[in-house]
């Protein structure tokens, strides 16, 4: 059964990456999430799949590059994560 609201933790073990990461990403509004009693922070199953979605579909519009840095770095390092 699926978790209705996901930790911070709960989504950095899915991703492997750390719990930081995950807390920076929601900072940087680029993953959505709520804060539950004011405080917890707290993500959507529905939008932890969406920025996963998201990252894919970035990592297949990005073509070779001459070493300069192209689309969003963490939707990369997100795609390498869970290959």
């Amino acid at each position: 059964m699926s978790p209705k609201a996901m930790r911070p933790i709960d989504v950095a073990e899915r991703w492997q990456c750390s719990e930081r990461h995950i807390r920076n990403l929601f900072l940087r509004g680029e993953l959505r999430g709520f804060r539950a009693g004011g405080k917890l922070l707290r993500f959507r199953l529905a939008d932890v799949e969406e920025y996963e979605q998201c990252a894919s579909s970035n990592i297949g519009e990005s073509g070779p590059s001459s070493g300069g840095k192209t689309g969003s770095d963490s939707a990369l390092r997100l795609v390498r994560m869970t290959r």
